[in-house]
């Protein structure tokens, strides 16, 4: 998660007006205990806050360094450098440790360029691109990334007011002072391999999607499951409905048993009878059978409508002729149910 934050000059007085930013990174208690392992280094060159990496000690397995990256525009290329300067410190630093790094976020650069849509040819955009890609490929650095499968979607930031899409997320997996296989298949093959995946919300306002990635428990265990366990309890809900009826059924009950000598007695009796004609319910407590996030019928439809629409779009770049060819995705799209009011790049999604 991160804050939100701007940079920018007022119309009226032309003064310049900066916003703090504050990434925040939430550790779910069954991972382990989450220290900030870098907080005396100092923000130099880059706004502070865009950068937080955490140390995760866990009761059992492997310790974890997660580092939460919100990097500069495009449009500040120096600041955008130095911030990754100060990761690539970190991931050496951690590889001296032997400990994997995940360095996930808004890097405001893209490892696809090629894929992004709406922008404009800007020598800003270029420069931020080839940055981010010298980061990655670095000889220090390119021999210990975990290989990552890109599932549900190319596109993790979508602006349909200005028709842009682009994947500007990124989730990195750093395997520590592994020397894994200059093959990318064969670091599939060896385990050094993870799944992420682009969870879209449907909402225009919101221009980024959620990034998650599938991580193996050799990596990350899984958090143990809570104890459940079930309580009957009065269901008083109901009761409001037929208090009434029940009423006439505590009375009928009553008459027919024999009364009590003694008041305290005959005072049971009735308190029994009452309780045991009340309508009930079981409660359960821990683990719950909940969907997933992101996974309702509506997010689940519009998702699939997305890449649907990606796909349509990758086949028309690559054409070099412009001939209409009906293809499976385009018949796929055309038996689409309608969703309501989401919107897709800006349009209907039907």
């Amino acid at each position: 998660m991160r804050g939100r934050s701007n940079t920018q000059r007022s119309k009226k007085n032309k003064r310049k007006h900066t916003y703090h930013y504050s990434v925040i990174t939430m550790v779910h208690k069954s991972a382990g205990i989450a220290i900030d392992s870098f907080q005396h280094v100092k923000a130099d060159g880059f706004d502070e806050g865009r950068l937080l990496t955490v140390k995760i000690q866990p009761d059992r397995g492997p310790i974890l360094f997660v580092s939460n990256v919100y990097n500069h525009i495009a449009a500040e290329g120096k600041q955008q450098q130095v911030l990754l300067d100060q990761l690539g410190a970190r991931l050496l630093h951690t590889e001296s440790l032997g400990h994997v790094h995940l360095a996930g976020g808004d890097y405001n650069a893209s490892l696809f360029p090629e894929a992004r849509k709406g922008y404009s040819n800007s020598r800003e955009t270029k420069e931020a691109d080839l940055r981010f890609q010298k980061f990655t490929l670095d000889p220090q650095r390119s021999v210990a990334w975990w290989t990552g499968q890109i599932k549900g979607g190319m596109f993790t930031r979508r602006s349909p007011q200005f028709a842009q899409a682009a994947r500007l997320d990124e989730i990195l997996v750093h395997a520590g002072n592994n020397q894994l296989p200059q093959d990318l298949e064969e670091r599939s093959a060896q385990g050094f391999e993870f799944h992420i995946h682009t969870a879209h919300h449907g909402d225009s306002r919101l221009d980024h999607g959620t990034l998650t990635a599938d991580l193996p428990v050799t990596l990350l265990l899984r958090p143990m499951r809570a104890h459940s366990s079930s309580r009957d309890i009065v269901d008083r809900k109901n009761w409001d409905l037929m208090k009434d009826s029940w009423r006439a059924h505590v009375k009928r009950a009553g008459n027919k048993t024999r009364p009590c000598a003694d008041s305290m007695d005959e005072l049971t009796r009735w308190v029994n009878e009452a309780t045991s004609l009340l309508p009930r319910k079981v409660t359960k407590t821990g683990p719950s059978t909940r969907k997933p996030a992101h996974s309702s019928k509506i997010q689940r439809a519009c998702d699939r409508q997305i890449r649907l629409l990606e796909r349509e779009a990758m086949i028309a770049k690559d054409l070099v002729v412009d001939v209409f060819i009906v293809t499976h995705s385009m018949r796929q799209i055309s038996t689409l149910a309608h969703i309501g009011d989401t919107t897709v790049f800006g349009s209907q999604a039907t």
